[in-house]
């Protein structure tokens, strides 16, 4: 097996600046579309909703925002909760 110079020998995740080059491909396309709506209908709601996408998408130390949202929502949200409950002494 080869050993490579390349951080975590490739198995890190490619990284653009401060997104993965997932995120940054969907948001370079948002931004393309938003213009093409702000030229046309001259409304800027896709622009919001693509500068939401980019905050939520930020990368630092390999943790998003919106993974943790995502967390959050499933820990609270959709998956049951078991207490169990005993009678103190």
């Amino acid at each position: 097996m080869k050993t490579y110079i390349y951080p975590e020998n490739l198995r890190a995740i490619v990284k653009l600046w401060f997104w993965s080059v997932r995120d940054f491909i969907i948001i370079c396309g948002g931004i393309i579309l938003s213009v093409i709506v702000l030229v046309n209908l001259w409304n800027v709601l896709p622009f919001a909703a693509t500068a939401c996408f980019a905050f939520l998408s930020l990368r630092v130390d390999e943790t998003a925002i919106m993974d943790y949202i995502f967390n959050a929502v499933k820990f609270f949200v959709t998956s049951q909760q078991i207490f169990y409950w005993t009678k103190g002494a």
